[in-house]
């Protein structure tokens, strides 16, 4: 803008001054002077406001305010100086109306040398709540020093000696302190005007869980960790960083970081966090979908003709005789599952020269942590290809010396890819959870007390479980026989199992090389990027999805073409019980 044009807008504002600043506006002394600064102004305010109407504004305001200090006789030694100053404190006056903040104030401690005072525009009392919003995004023990000396009075040697530290060292937090508040000031449009959507992440695993359910109780109903860990995925980052990112202060981020890093989902290095564990959008999850289903027709044959043949072995079984239909269903399924996970995550092994490891986790677990992120509402409609093929690891639930019994154990693979009731809601709709206890452990103990005929008092577990038994007879875990609830499922001992299991490694093995080429040329380029940061996770959670289709499609396919008892799992009307890849092993 040029100067003479700046000054005749300056001028057609005199109707909106006062009759004294309208005089002085005809004063060409002053004018004069200030005329010189408006380069230098505009181009402050410019950096300020980064829009040309509201840096005009800014800079006009600036203008009136010195014209209204000199028509009071005052004289200005520092003119430059003097209308930054008033031009920043009108700027942050504008950003505190358009986003107000609360206020505190900080005095000036008289036992730090003027140098390391807070500066003048820092203590100001139009500038306290600014120092408050960012006095709670420092980190604990920045925040600590602050708060003991400008809030509460106490001295550098006070401080010291509360805290065990040296005089000098509080000094540092101190001096630290003060600058981030400084930067905080600094950046404060970038703040206000940054917007942060929050996420959903839901945190599976590979392995077995902690005793608490880790690692997905970590963060189950727990916004808050949910959106840190997404938050440090991309590249480490520091406290103040996440409080900033996510609007919360520190002090309420700290300790539920803490608990992250606590349960291994989270690492440290230096005074920076990151998520160490892959994480997936459902545009990871959903992108090579179509591919495996088609790669799965084309070689089916290949595919599925070890595990069939396996059934067959299975059928001629004594043990399968004794069993009816719907208790085959769920034993073949679990055979089939177990074959196909076996070897295709097998051939990854083989292929990768590099079997998944599974570390041993605080709480007794052992496991791999796996994330899926969504984004605002999850809307099923959207996702009927990815949600036909949902499916989850086998999990184990095993307890010693239970009742009569030396060992009693259950096997499970999740179906979320089939319609129809599942076994998990009939706990969830009666809202039971024990602390500590998966489902499935609840799950066995009742199995296993209806099985052998024990009252629950005799077993030492809540008799409210039983309020469960409608929903799994629905879902047709269990079976009513003249009004009462009788175990639906394949009850192996310890023996038919072992040789079940013996089958299926057979077959699991045939699975993995038949496949090994075919697979080898499917998943070239297939792999998810990950950050460069992230050395813990193996090459099969890079490869995840575009695998992961692999066994229910698969599992369909012999639906399909009649190979598997089907359980009528597809029928269009829905909400009907499908046998479930389940089996209790009891050892006496």
């Amino acid at each position: 803008m040029k100067k003479e044009h700046f000054m005749r807008e300056t001028h057609f504002n005199e109707k909106k001054a006062s009759h004294r600043e309208k005089h002085l506006m005809n004063d060409t002394r002053p004018n004069k002077k200030l005329e010189q600064q408006i380069d230098f102004l505009m181009n402050a305010a410019l950096q300020k406001c980064g829009n040309l109407q509201e840096a005009e504004e800014l800079t006009q305001e600036t203008l009136l305010a010195a014209l209204h200090y000199l028509s009071q006789g005052r004289e200005i030694d520092n003119l430059q100086g003097w209308l930054i100053t008033v031009l920043n404190r009108r700027f942050y006056d504008r950003m505190r109306r358009k986003y107000r903040r609360p206020s505190i104030c900080i005095g000036i401690s008289p036992d730090i040398a003027d140098e390391d005072v807070l500066d003048e525009k820092i203590i100001a009392a139009e500038e306290a709540e600014n120092v408050r919003r960012e006095v709670a995004y420092l980190a604990r023990i920045y925040r600590e020093a602050i708060v003991r000396h400008y809030m509460e009075g106490e001295s550098v040697a006070a401080i010291a000696a509360a805290l065990d530290i040296p005089e000098g060292t509080v000094k540092r937090r101190l001096y630290t302190g003060r600058s981030q508040i400084k930067k905080g000031i600094t950046d404060m449009k970038s703040y206000a005007s940054q917007s942060y959507q929050p996420v959903n992440l839901i945190v599976g695993n590979s392995g077995g869980y902690g005793l608490n359910g880790e690692p997905a109780a970590l963060v189950r109903d727990d916004l808050m960790a949910q959106n840190l860990l997404w938050l440090a995925y991309e590249k480490p980052v520091t406290i103040e960083e996440l409080s900033r990112a996510i609007g919360i202060p520190t002090a309420y981020v700290e300790p539920v970081v803490e608990k992250l890093v606590r349960g291994e989902l989270m690492r440290q290095a230096g005074n920076k966090y990151y998520t160490d564990f892959i994480i997936s959008t459902m545009e990871d999850q959903e992108r090579w979908l179509l591919e495996q289903k088609r790669f799965v027709r084309e070689h089916f044959e290949v595919l599925w003709k070890n595990v069939e043949d396996g059934i067959g072995q299975l059928r001629k079984s004594g043990f399968y005789e004794t069993l009816n239909s719907w208790q085959r269903s769920s034993l073949e399924l679990y055979f089939s599952f177990k074959c196909l996970e076996e070897g295709y995550y097998g051939t990854l092994d083989k292929m990768f020269q590099s079997p998944q490891v599974l570390p041993e986790r605080p709480n007794g677990g052992s496991w791999i942590a796996i994330g899926m992120m969504r984004l605002g509402g999850y809307e099923p409609e959207k996702h009927k290809e990815y949600n036909s093929c949902r499916w989850s690891g086998e999990r184990r639930v095993r307890f010693e010396d239970y009742g009569d019994s030396r060992q009693i154990a259950l096997h499970v693979y999740g179906t979320e890819g089939f319609p129809g009731p599942c076994y998990r809601e009939s706990f969830n709709e009666i809202g039971l959870v024990y602390p500590g206890e998966t489902l499935d452990a609840m799950l066995l103990k009742l199995l296993y007390t209806l099985h052998c005929g024990y009252r629950p008092n005799q077993l030492g577990f809540n008799p409210e479980i039983l309020k469960a038994v409608p929903g799994l007879a629905r879902c047709g875990v269990l079976r009513m026989e003249n009004g009462k609830p009788v175990v639906n499922i394949p009850i192996m001992d310890k023996e038919q199992f072992t040789a079940l299991h013996a089958l299926c490694r057979e077959k699991w093995q045939a699975v993995s090389a038949d496949s090994m080429e075919l697979l080898r040329d499917f998943l070239r380029g297939k792999k998810q990027p990950i950050p460069a940061h992230l050395d813990s996770v193996p090459l099969q959670k890079q490869y995840m999805w575009a695998t992961q289709a692999l066994m229910l499609t698969t599992i369909r396919e012999a639906i399909r073409h009649g190979t598997l008892h089907d359980g009528d799992y597809d029928n269009p009307g829905g909400g009907n019980p499908v046998p479930c890849p389940m089996v209790m092993v009891i050892e006496p």
